[in-house]
C-alpha cells in the first residue's frame, strides 16, 4: 500500500484521495454554485482512491485524477448549466395573452365592458366586434389597464 507523510501523520493513499473527494463535494455544496466543477474533481479523486487501493504504483493515482476530472468537465458542466438556468415563462400581464375570458358586461367597439380572466375582472375593449354577457372571448393583447378582446378562433 502506498502511504503519504502529511505532517506528523502517515496516511494510506486511498484514504488521502477519499478525503480529497469528500472535501470537493463539500465545496460543491456550499454557495455560490460552482456548476459541478468541484464534483468533477471529486469524481477524479474517487477514481484515484480506487486506483491507489488496487495498485502499488505511486504515480497512478496522480495520473488518474486529472484524466477523470478533465474528462468529466465537458460532460457535467453543460448538464449543470442546463439544470440550473432558469426557464423563461410568461408572468403577470403576459400570461393573459391568448387566454379565454368570460364577458361580464357587454363590450362594444366604442364602449368598453368587463371580462373575467382567470377569476379577475378586467376592463375590456373591442376594435370591431360586439360581445354580449356570458360570451367567451379571446385576449389578443393588453393596452394599459385594458385588454383587447376578439372572437374565439374556433368560433365557440
Amino acid at each position: 500500500m502506498i502511504t503519504y507523510h502529511i505532517g506528523p501523520w502517515f496516511i494510506v493513499a486511498y484514504q488521502f484521495w477519499l478525503i480529497v473527494a469528500v472535501l470537493c463535494v463539500i465545496i460543491e455544496i456550499m454557495p455560490p454554485p460552482t456548476h459541478f466543477f468541484f464534483l468533477c474533481l471529486a469524481f477524479g479523486a474517487l477514481a484515484s482512491a480506487l486506483a491507489a487501493f488496487f495498485t502499488s504504483l505511486a504515480w497512478l493515482p496522480w495520473a488518474v485524477f486529472p484524466v477523470v476530472a478533465v474528462g468529466l468537465t465537458p460532460l457535467l458542466i453543460p448538464l449543470a448549466k442546463f439544470l440550473f438556468t432558469p426557464k423563461p415563462h410568461a408572468s403577470n400581464v403576459d400570461a393573459m395573452l391568448g387566454q379565454r375570458a368570460l364577458v361580464v358586461e357587454p363590450v362594444e367597439p366604442k364602449r368598453p365592458g368587463v371580462v373575467k380572466i382567470l377569476g379577475e375582472s378586467w376592463r375590456a375593449v373591442s376594435e370591431k366586434d360586439r360581445f354580449e354577457k356570458d360570451q367567451w372571448v379571446h385576449i389578443s393583447r393588453v393596452e394599459g389597464a385594458s385588454v383587447v378582446i376578439v372572437s374565439l378562433p374556433d368560433g365557440r
